[in-house]
């Protein structure tokens, strides 16, 4: 048994047919199914119960694919792991993160590439929730900088900064003649708040509900620049993390800080403990943790 037959039977594991499985291996139906054939032959043990349409595993099958992934897996990141060795100072730094970091991490690219001009980076926007983690521990990115504290014991979560939520509304708003902005005051207006899946409106919610209050929620936004621009509307008020606004608010917005202990969150940078990465990597973690210092700070 090698990796080739282990990689063609999960595939027809995970596409569910031989045909599809064979079209995403670039081989022809005839030659997988006599690998699948060799491969039980070899083992001694039928993999699948096979009918006229479809295809069970058995006992023995169910455990060469759980094996079988795992293996393959653990053999893509070595690959990737030996690839980044090679490559050396010219890196491809892949790292998912929350919108409101923009601004401090574009900075510190900035800083790295003066050391590390032949490295690349992808920077990536769309890991949510539970997907920051498999994303972590597949190899698809370095780190990650979230504010999901990430329990984990292949994951190192570095505490960065904490960072307040604030509303944001049109500089001639009522609201702007306060210096704090209660709850209450918040739910006299229509607010602009991010998607039911995300963790920060989860905890704007819960914080309300805690305080036996409903919000007016009239848009569910996915970006927050796009919640900026529903604000400039003049359709709601939007509830959005302090550093994101950092700079960068249009003179015809303003914001205030909201007067509630819950809203509030603080923000980590995680990577896979056990990874091994170059020099060149390591040299920009450090960049982002100097940052910060060993202790939470809000971010400038």
């Amino acid at each position: 048994m090698d990796l080739r037959q282990m990689e063609y039977f999960v595939k027809v594991v995970s596409h569910g047919s031989f045909s599809k499985a064979a079209e995403a291996l670039h081989i022809s139906q005839p030659s997988l199914s006599k690998s699948i054939q060799n491969l039980e032959k070899e083992l001694g043990a039928p993999l699948l119960e096979r009918t006229t349409r479809e295809f069970r595993l058995t006992d023995t099958g169910r455990l060469l694919c759980e094996r079988s992934t795992a293996i393959l897996q653990q053999v893509k990141m070595l690959k990737e792991e030996i690839k980044e060795n090679i490559n050396g100072d010219r890196a491809e730094i892949r790292i998912g993160m929350i919108e409101s970091a923009h601004k401090w991490f574009t900075t510190l690219m900035a800083i790295h590439r003066e050391s590390y001009p032949l490295n690349t980076f992808t920077v990536m926007d769309t890991l949510y929730n539970e997907t920051v983690l498999e994303a972590l521990l597949r190899y698809d990115v370095h780190a990650a900088v979230t504010n999901q504290e990430l329990i984990n014991d292949q994951v190192q979560a570095v505490p960065l900064y904490e960072e307040r939520f604030v509303a944001v509304f049109p500089e001639t708003h009522p609201l702007s003649l306060c210096e704090f902005i209660r709850l209450d005051d918040l739910c006299k207006y229509p607010l602009v708040l991010g998607m039911p899946s995300f963790r920060t409106r989860n905890q704007i919610t819960a914080a309300f509900k805690k305080a036996g209050l409903t919000p007016d929620i009239q848009f569910q936004i996915e970006r927050f620049e796009m919640a900026k621009k529903v604000v400039e509307q003049k359709m709601g008020i939007a509830l959005l993390p302090e550093n994101y606004l950092s700079g960068d608010l249009p003179k015809t917005l303003s914001f205030r800080p909201i007067e509630d202990e819950y809203l509030k969150r603080n923000v980590y940078f995680c990577f896979v403990k056990t990874r091994h990465f170059p020099a060149s990597v390591t040299n920009f973690f450090d960049l982002v943790k100097e940052q910060f210092g060993e202790s939470p700070q809000p971010a400038e």
